[in-house]
């Protein structure tokens, strides 16, 4: 996973109910024993947040047991679920102040065709598999691999914010490594699949047949009308970059969508003369959310210097200087260099009621991530087609009203399908095998991790449902509290 976003894991020092009977018992098998380092760091570590651990390593690795005691608590298996985890510097690409690797986990393998398959000629992650037999049809490995980056806690690695190994969610600045290894053992359990992405070709048995994982059965191309297992490898690789067209279609997440997802917001355009128009928007990450502040009124294009903060004059990036323009009226900019939030605060300094960032990539809406609680005015993002539609429009007036319609929900399709994350251009490792950013409020498993989230499960539980998990408490229901801190550009 690449954030420019914080996490954590929680510890076993919070006080926990009685383990339902059938649930999942999860183990972590520490790589790092006997190196000094990961979870074997024995730096003297205060307690936080209710996780005791007296060293860093042990506070990791309390943080560890936590996150897997939800999703064991959750989920019922008969077999013991290993997860192979280890907590040391990630190098494969070099972090920044604002960027990097946090961790990730994904299952050993999948498999197909075992005794108790409920399915034949399909693949599922290994720790389900054995659930179907069982028994472990792999007993001398590992069921999850999870790899996590300990450079997250020095100064340079995404600047000054360290992982919270606090179990209380109050991680301020900090990571919340407790949602991220929710999220990250979320995949996996099952949140993966075996399809290259770059080619749309399933995986290949020794008998070159191709079998499709029980994640792509439950995947759907709004523009084909097909299941992905159904859909040719052309199609499928397209299918992949079909941005707000790939959907979940299980049953149980679509029933559930309406507890967790709220409704739509939309910019309603009204140019000089003709017929209003309604345009799908991306809700940020801060400030507050239309269906609480709305706002309407004339859309104007914000000017700013061209310089090192952003290099073109419509990119938001430093101080209007059509302030004057822009006071009481709704402020267009491009995306592209600095931050959401600085684009957002700009506006706000200039006196708008309200901002719009165009995405400058070919289709799809921005990410619209950043935390600052100082933010007061709503801010969206649209695809770059229609950024450039009002842009040609405003000489003779646009107006906007940045509403909610209460008639969809916001990151489902109109047939109530959870979007799937689908962006035009493919981005590996977060493409597909996440929800979409549109979901809002945001939801454990979209592509960055957002500082809101909590430490449930919310609509990650009901996928698992869907590809044949069991549950062995009450499905959660979904936590209160609004979105904030996705970082983003």
């Amino acid at each position: 996973m690449r954030s420019t976003t914080l996490t954590l894991l929680l510890a076993f020092a919070v006080c926990l109910t009685a383990v339902p009977a059938g649930a999942a018992r999860f183990v972590i098998e520490n790589k790092d024993v006997g190196t000094g380092k990961g979870f074997d760091d024995p730096t003297p570590a205060a307690p936080v947040g209710g996780n005791n651990g007296t060293t860093l390593g042990e506070q990791r690795l309390n943080v560890f047991r936590y996150a897997a005691e939800i999703w064991g608590r959750a989920l019922e298996s008969p077999v013991e679920i290993v997860v192979s985890a280890s907590f040391s510097p990630i190098t494969d690409d070099p972090c920044t102040a604002t960027t990097g690797i946090l961790g990730a986990a994904g299952p050993v393998r999948a498999l197909g065709n075992f005794d108790g398959s409920p399915r034949q000629n399909v693949l599922y992650p290994v720790a389900l598999a054995n659930k179907f037999a069982g028994v472990d049809l792999r007993p001398t490995e590992a069921d999850i691999n999870a790899r996590f980056n300990s450079l997250v806690d020095d100064q340079t690695c995404l600047g000054t914010r360290d992982w919270y190994y606090g179990l209380d969610t109050n991680h301020g600045e900090d990571i919340d490594l407790a949602v991220v290894l929710l999220h990250e053992f979320g995949h996996g359990l099952g949140v993966s699949g075996s399809m290259n992405l770059s080619t749309g070709r399933l995986f290949n048995t020794t008998t070159n047949v191709p079998i499709p994982n029980i994640f792509e059965i439950n995947a759907l191309d709004l523009t084909t009308g097909l299941r992905w297992d159904l859909m040719t490898d052309a199609q499928r690789k397209v299918a992949v970059t079909n941005s707000g067209n790939a959907v979940w279609i299980g049953e149980a997440t679509r029933t559930a969508a309406p507890q967790f997802l709220g409704s739509t917001s939309v910019l309603a355009i009204n140019p000089a003369g003709a017929a209003a128009r309604v345009i799908d928007v991306n809700t940020a990450a801060f400030g507050p959310l239309p269906s609480a502040s709305p706002a309407a009124g004339r859309i104007v294009a914000a000017t700013d210097a061209a310089n090192p903060d952003g290099p073109t004059t419509t990119d938001g990036c430093s101080p209007f200087n059509n302030a004057v323009d822009v006071a009481g009226q709704i402020a267009l900019v491009d995306r592209g260099t600095c931050f959401f939030v600085d684009k957002a605060r700009n506006a706000q300094n200039a006196g708008a009621i309200a901002v719009v960032v165009a995405n400058q990539e070919p289709c799809g809406l921005p990410p619209m991530g950043g935390d600052d609680t100082n933010i007061r005015i709503p801010a969206v993002g649209i695809s770059r087609a229609d950024g450039e539609t009002i842009r040609t429009q405003l000489a003779t007036g646009v107006d906007g009203n940045l509403r909610v319609d209460p008639s969809s929900r916001a990151g489902a399709s109109s047939g109530g399908f959870v979007r799937l994350y689908a962006p035009c251009t493919l981005e590996q490792g977060s493409s597909v095998f996440h929800w979409d950013i549109t979901a809002t409020p945001n939801v454990l498993m979209e592509p960055a991790i957002n500082g809101d989230l909590r430490h449930v499960l919310d609509l990650t539980l009901y996928q698992m449902l869907d590809i044949g998990w069991t549950t062995s408490t009450q499905p959660l229901a979904p936590p209160s509290g609004r979105r904030t801190l996705r970082r983003g550009r």
